[in-house]
């Protein structure tokens, strides 16, 4: 498959690249898609932790850090989180689209959760734990949209693509 834009392989230290000589995704990004995804995620883990017998104050926190608005910047971090996992000489090209479209994805996601967390602010005077929280939570989104649009390293891996297996 051929993309817009191919990564310079000279750009980069050979330690930069996996076994299909294709650009491994910096560990940021898995940070990022994993905060982005966390409308998805959260409540995956408490319930896994609920079974796994894990402190029910530490599920508690889990839970009581989800809201119900996380889940529309989920809704474009999911897609491209999947197909970092299934980033393999035989993804599907369902993957394939979504990795090439994943930089705009992580993009969206960002954004969409910036708009999100400034709605839900209380007017000025009214502030607490909650709308620190948020505020943290804006600096972080903005940190990974600012990463998402101007990263060149970010750019360079979501071009790039291991080759489909020969038959």
């Amino acid at each position: 498959m051929i993309y817009r834009h191919q990564p310079d392989r000279g750009r980069y230290h050979q330690s930069l690249y996996d076994d299909d000589y294709c650009l491994k995704p910096p560990t940021l990004l898995w940070l990022a898609l994993a905060f982005l995804s966390r409308g998805a995620l959260l409540p995956i883990l408490a319930g896994l932790g609920h079974y796994a017998r894990v402190n029910t104050d530490a599920v508690a926190l889990m839970r009581g850090l989800w809201r119900p608005d996380q889940l529309f910047p989920a809704l474009f971090a999911v897609p491209v989180l999947y197909s970092l996992i299934r980033r393999t000489p035989r993804a599907a090209r369902p993957v394939r689209w979504i990795w090439r479209q994943g930089r705009m994805l992580l993009a969206v996601a960002a954004a969409s959760d910036i708009a999100l967390a400034l709605y839900s602010l209380k007017p000025f005077g009214d502030f607490d734990g909650e709308t620190f929280l948020a505020l943290g939570a804006c600096a972080t989104d903005a940190y990974f949209l600012l990463y998402a649009l101007f990263a060149r390293r970010l750019r360079d891996a979501f071009a790039d693509f291991p080759p489909r297996l020969s038959a």
